[in-house]
């Protein structure tokens, strides 16, 4: 369970790192405006939450809930007029690797590992 967390998140993690770092990259001006920093914040904040759940997957995983839940409600105030896919997008796989990343620390507290 510890492994498909870590490769969901990574997966995810990747998928965002592309078009911020291709923004930041090119100049992109929606990058550096209100909206675009925070965006990048939110990603950052939830990929540290990963780095740590590599190590104590509890606060990890507690961190990337958070920030996946924040990347949710902020794709959904901010998209256009799709905003399931937005928020599907977004915010569900860090939520579904959170989650993961929690039943796994549960699941080794449980057994007494």
């Amino acid at each position: 369970m510890r492994w498909v967390a870590r490769a969901i998140g990574l997966v995810a993690a990747g998928c965002w790192a592309v078009p911020l770092g291709a923004g930041l990259v090119m100049g992109d001006a929606a990058a550096v405006s209100g909206e675009g920093i925070a965006l990048s914040g939110l990603i950052l904040f939830t990929v540290l939450g990963l780095v740590i759940a590599w190590r104590n997957e509890h606060a990890g995983g507690t961190i990337v809930v958070a920030g996946a839940l924040a990347l949710s409600v902020f794709a959904y105030l901010t998209a256009g007029h799709n905003k399931a896919l937005a928020v599907l997008v977004s915010g569900v796989p860090f939520l579904v690797s959170g989650v993961l990343f929690l039943a796994s620390s549960r699941r080794r507290r449980d057994r007494g590992a």
